[in-house]
Protein backbone atom coordinates (compact mmCIF):
# COMPACT_ATOMS: atom_id res chain seq x y z
CA UNK A 1 0.00 0.00 0.00
CA UNK A 2 2.97 2.54 0.74
CA UNK A 3 4.55 2.03 -2.41
CA UNK A 4 1.48 1.95 -4.43
CA UNK A 5 0.72 5.49 -3.12
CA UNK A 6 4.36 6.45 -3.56
CA UNK A 7 5.01 7.65 -0.05
CA UNK A 8 7.76 9.27 1.28
CA UNK A 9 10.54 6.82 3.05
CA UNK A 10 9.96 8.99 6.27
CA UNK A 11 6.21 8.53 6.08
CA UNK A 12 6.85 4.82 4.86
CA UNK A 13 8.51 3.99 7.56
CA UNK A 14 6.34 6.00 10.15
CA UNK A 15 3.17 4.07 8.92
CA UNK A 16 4.71 0.31 8.90
CA UNK A 17 5.95 1.58 12.68
CA UNK A 18 2.61 2.12 14.01
CA UNK A 19 0.96 -0.76 12.07
CA UNK A 20 3.04 -3.14 13.82
CA UNK A 21 2.34 -0.92 17.37
CA UNK A 22 -1.33 -0.87 16.90
CA UNK A 23 -3.68 -3.18 18.97
CA UNK A 24 -6.13 -3.78 16.15
CA UNK A 25 -8.03 -6.55 18.41
CA UNK A 26 -8.95 -3.54 20.66
CA UNK A 27 -9.78 -0.80 18.44
CA UNK A 28 -11.26 -3.30 15.67
CA UNK A 29 -15.01 -2.05 16.80
CA UNK A 30 -13.85 1.49 16.33
CA UNK A 31 -12.72 0.63 13.00
CA UNK A 32 -15.43 -0.87 12.08
CA UNK A 33 -17.62 2.24 12.13
CA UNK A 34 -15.70 3.92 9.38
CA UNK A 35 -17.33 1.55 6.80
CA UNK A 36 -20.48 3.42 7.84
CA UNK A 37 -21.38 6.98 7.13
CA UNK A 38 -24.04 7.15 9.94
CA UNK A 39 -21.08 6.12 12.16
CA UNK A 40 -17.59 6.87 10.68
CA UNK A 41 -17.33 10.38 12.47
CA UNK A 42 -17.79 8.63 15.77
CA UNK A 43 -15.26 5.70 14.98
CA UNK A 44 -12.51 8.88 13.90
CA UNK A 45 -13.05 10.24 17.07
CA UNK A 46 -12.45 7.02 19.08
CA UNK A 47 -9.09 6.05 17.09
CA UNK A 48 -7.92 9.40 17.39
CA UNK A 49 -8.71 9.35 21.16
CA UNK A 50 -6.34 5.48 21.25
CA UNK A 51 -3.48 7.29 19.22
CA UNK A 52 -3.69 9.92 21.78
CA UNK A 53 -0.39 12.88 21.13
CA UNK A 54 -0.02 12.33 17.06
CA UNK A 55 1.67 15.19 16.52
CA UNK A 56 2.02 14.38 12.40
CA UNK A 57 -1.06 12.19 12.06
CA UNK A 58 1.12 8.94 11.11
CA UNK A 59 -0.74 6.66 13.90
CA UNK A 60 -4.17 7.14 12.88
CA UNK A 61 -3.00 7.27 8.88
CA UNK A 62 -1.75 3.68 9.77
CA UNK A 63 -4.59 2.88 11.06
CA UNK A 64 -6.89 3.84 8.09
CA UNK A 65 -4.45 2.56 5.58
CA UNK A 66 -4.98 -0.55 7.59
CA UNK A 67 -8.38 0.08 6.79
CA UNK A 68 -8.00 0.55 2.84
CA UNK A 69 -6.70 -3.22 2.35
CA UNK A 70 -9.91 -4.39 3.39
CA UNK A 71 -11.23 -1.79 0.95
CA UNK A 72 -9.16 -2.71 -1.96
CA UNK A 73 -10.13 -6.19 -1.15
CA UNK A 74 -13.76 -5.18 -1.56
CA UNK A 75 -12.86 -3.02 -5.16
CA UNK A 76 -11.52 -6.48 -6.55
CA UNK A 77 -14.44 -8.73 -5.35
CA UNK A 78 -16.33 -5.72 -7.19
CA UNK A 79 -14.46 -5.34 -10.21
CA UNK A 80 -13.14 -1.90 -10.29
CA UNK A 81 -9.62 -1.49 -11.75
CA UNK A 82 -6.82 -1.01 -9.60
CA UNK A 83 -6.07 2.22 -11.19
CA UNK A 84 -9.23 3.21 -9.78
CA UNK A 85 -8.29 2.47 -6.34
CA UNK A 86 -5.10 3.81 -6.33
CA UNK A 87 -6.42 7.16 -7.58
CA UNK A 88 -9.20 7.45 -5.51
CA UNK A 89 -6.48 6.33 -2.54
CA UNK A 90 -4.13 9.13 -4.01
CA UNK A 91 -5.99 11.71 -2.01
CA UNK A 92 -3.48 10.50 1.01
CA UNK A 93 -0.14 11.58 -0.77
CA UNK A 94 -1.61 14.72 -2.43
CA UNK A 95 -2.47 16.02 0.71
CA UNK A 96 0.77 14.88 2.83
CA UNK A 97 2.81 16.64 0.37
CA UNK A 98 0.66 19.99 -0.08
CA UNK A 99 1.10 19.81 3.63
CA UNK A 100 4.55 19.71 3.07
CA UNK A 101 5.05 22.29 0.62
CA UNK A 102 2.92 25.05 2.74
CA UNK A 103 4.56 23.64 6.07
CA UNK A 104 7.93 22.51 5.39
CA UNK A 105 7.03 19.13 7.20
CA UNK A 106 4.84 16.45 5.82
CA UNK A 107 1.73 15.69 8.21
CA UNK A 108 -1.67 13.77 8.02
CA UNK A 109 -4.63 15.91 9.14
CA UNK A 110 -7.30 14.80 7.04
CA UNK A 111 -8.23 11.63 9.11
CA UNK A 112 -12.01 12.59 8.83
CA UNK A 113 -12.41 12.72 5.39
CA UNK A 114 -10.67 9.59 4.47
CA UNK A 115 -13.87 7.28 5.51
CA UNK A 116 -15.65 7.91 2.21
CA UNK A 117 -12.33 6.24 0.65
CA UNK A 118 -12.44 3.95 3.12
CA UNK A 119 -16.58 2.71 2.88
CA UNK A 120 -16.08 2.86 -0.98
CA UNK A 121 -18.63 5.99 -1.41
CA UNK A 122 -15.93 8.28 -3.17
CA UNK A 123 -14.12 7.67 -6.18
CA UNK A 124 -11.47 9.56 -8.46
CA UNK A 125 -12.39 9.00 -11.72
CA UNK A 126 -10.23 11.25 -14.41
CA UNK A 127 -9.56 14.49 -13.05
CA UNK A 128 -12.45 14.69 -10.24
CA UNK A 129 -13.44 12.69 -7.23
CA UNK A 130 -17.33 11.84 -6.53
CA UNK A 131 -18.66 11.46 -3.34
CA UNK A 132 -21.93 8.55 -3.77
CA UNK A 133 -25.09 9.83 -0.98
CA UNK A 134 -28.07 8.58 -0.09
CA UNK A 135 -29.78 10.69 2.24
CA UNK A 136 -32.76 8.14 2.51
CA UNK A 137 -34.72 10.30 0.37
CA UNK A 138 -32.78 10.34 -3.43
CA UNK A 139 -29.05 9.51 -4.27
CA UNK A 140 -26.93 12.08 -5.24
CA UNK A 141 -23.24 12.77 -6.01
CA UNK A 142 -21.25 14.88 -4.62
CA UNK A 143 -18.43 16.19 -6.99
CA UNK A 144 -15.36 17.10 -4.97
CA UNK A 145 -12.02 19.15 -6.71
CA UNK A 146 -8.69 17.91 -6.35
CA UNK A 147 -6.13 20.46 -6.08
CA UNK A 148 -4.48 18.80 -9.32
CA UNK A 149 -7.65 18.65 -11.17
CA UNK A 150 -7.74 20.11 -15.26
CA UNK A 151 -10.56 22.63 -14.57
CA UNK A 152 -10.33 23.29 -18.30
CA UNK A 153 -10.39 20.12 -19.92
CA UNK A 154 -11.51 17.78 -17.03
CA UNK A 155 -14.59 15.80 -18.22
CA UNK A 156 -17.02 15.88 -15.68
CA UNK A 157 -19.36 13.74 -17.26
CA UNK A 158 -16.47 10.50 -16.82
CA UNK A 159 -17.61 9.09 -14.25
CA UNK A 160 -21.16 7.88 -15.59
CA UNK A 161 -19.73 5.08 -17.58
CA UNK A 162 -17.99 3.52 -14.64
CA UNK A 163 -21.90 4.09 -12.28
CA UNK A 164 -23.43 2.66 -14.94
CA UNK A 165 -21.52 -0.85 -14.70
CA UNK A 166 -20.96 -0.87 -10.86
CA UNK A 167 -23.57 1.33 -9.46
CA UNK A 168 -26.18 1.85 -11.35
CA UNK A 169 -28.73 3.04 -9.18
CA UNK A 170 -26.64 6.31 -9.15
CA UNK A 171 -26.47 6.58 -12.93
CA UNK A 172 -29.20 9.09 -12.99
CA UNK A 173 -28.86 11.17 -9.87
CA UNK A 174 -28.63 14.37 -9.29
CA UNK A 175 -24.81 15.87 -9.40
CA UNK A 176 -23.98 18.74 -7.01
CA UNK A 177 -20.37 20.81 -5.95
CA UNK A 178 -20.06 22.72 -3.36
CA UNK A 179 -16.70 24.88 -3.16
CA UNK A 180 -15.46 28.41 -3.18
CA UNK A 181 -14.82 27.46 -7.20
CA UNK A 182 -18.67 28.52 -7.54
CA UNK A 183 -18.52 31.95 -6.00
CA UNK A 184 -20.61 34.25 -8.25
CA UNK A 185 -17.99 36.92 -6.90
CA UNK A 186 -15.26 35.50 -9.06
CA UNK A 187 -16.51 36.93 -11.88
CA UNK A 188 -15.50 40.47 -10.38
CA UNK A 189 -11.86 39.16 -10.16
CA UNK A 190 -11.38 36.88 -13.23
CA UNK A 191 -11.36 36.88 -16.90
CA UNK A 192 -14.27 35.19 -18.89
CA UNK A 193 -12.15 32.69 -20.78
CA UNK A 194 -10.23 31.80 -17.23
CA UNK A 195 -10.43 27.94 -16.33
CA UNK A 196 -12.59 28.79 -13.49
CA UNK A 197 -14.95 30.76 -14.89
CA UNK A 198 -15.38 27.85 -17.31
CA UNK A 199 -15.80 25.43 -14.76
CA UNK A 200 -18.73 27.42 -12.82
CA UNK A 201 -20.63 28.15 -15.90
CA UNK A 202 -21.67 24.66 -15.76
CA UNK A 203 -23.60 24.70 -12.49
CA UNK A 204 -26.79 25.97 -11.25
CA UNK A 205 -25.69 27.97 -7.92
CA UNK A 206 -28.31 27.88 -5.80
CA UNK A 207 -26.51 28.74 -2.31
CA UNK A 208 -24.05 31.60 -1.42
CA UNK A 209 -22.52 31.64 2.10
CA UNK A 210 -20.51 35.29 1.83
CA UNK A 211 -19.02 34.64 5.14
CA UNK A 212 -17.45 31.36 4.77
CA UNK A 213 -13.37 31.52 5.53
CA UNK A 214 -13.31 28.34 4.06
CA UNK A 215 -11.49 29.91 0.65
CA UNK A 216 -9.02 30.90 2.11
CA UNK A 217 -7.82 27.79 2.91
CA UNK A 218 -7.35 26.89 -0.85
CA UNK A 219 -6.31 30.03 -2.18
CA UNK A 220 -4.28 31.21 0.49
CA UNK A 221 -3.06 27.33 2.42
CA UNK A 222 -4.20 29.33 5.46
CA UNK A 223 -7.47 31.49 6.68
CA UNK A 224 -4.93 32.46 9.59
CA UNK A 225 -3.25 35.24 7.79
CA UNK A 226 -4.63 38.88 7.93
CA UNK A 227 -5.88 39.95 4.56
CA UNK A 228 -3.07 42.69 4.37
CA UNK A 229 -0.58 39.99 4.54
CA UNK A 230 -1.93 37.53 2.06
CA UNK A 231 0.30 36.22 -0.48
CA UNK A 232 0.19 37.91 -4.16
CA UNK A 233 2.13 34.89 -6.16
CA UNK A 234 -0.92 34.52 -8.54
CA UNK A 235 -3.36 36.68 -10.50
CA UNK A 236 -6.02 35.32 -8.38
CA UNK A 237 -4.32 35.91 -5.22
CA UNK A 238 -3.47 39.72 -6.07
CA UNK A 239 -6.52 40.12 -7.66
CA UNK A 240 -8.50 38.54 -4.20
CA UNK A 241 -6.42 40.21 -1.82
CA UNK A 242 -7.28 43.54 -3.19
CA UNK A 243 -10.71 42.86 -3.17
CA UNK A 244 -11.23 41.79 0.39
CA UNK A 245 -9.31 44.43 1.21
CA UNK A 246 -11.55 47.04 0.09
CA UNK A 247 -14.77 45.08 1.31
CA UNK A 248 -15.42 42.40 -0.95
CA UNK A 249 -16.92 39.05 0.16
CA UNK A 250 -15.99 35.37 -1.28
CA UNK A 251 -17.23 32.81 0.71
CA UNK A 252 -18.64 29.63 -0.21
CA UNK A 253 -21.11 28.38 -2.92
CA UNK A 254 -22.93 25.62 -3.82
CA UNK A 255 -24.45 24.54 -7.43
CA UNK A 256 -26.22 21.59 -9.27
CA UNK A 257 -24.51 20.52 -12.40
CA UNK A 258 -26.22 21.07 -15.58
CA UNK A 259 -25.86 17.52 -17.64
Amino acid sequence: MCSGLGLDSDVKAAVLKYDAENDYEKISGSIEKLYSRESWDKGIDELQEYCGDDERGFRILSICMHCLLRTYDGYMEKGISEKVFFDTAGFIPRFLNEHKRVHGTSAFTWAHWIPRQIAMEEFRIGDYEYELIDDGEKKKISLHIPSDAELASGDIEAVYPFLERYYPEYSGAEMFCSSWLLVPALRELLDKDSNIIKFQSRFSVYEVDEDSPSFMDWVYSSREIPYSELPEGTTLQRNMKKYLLSGGKIGWARGIYRK
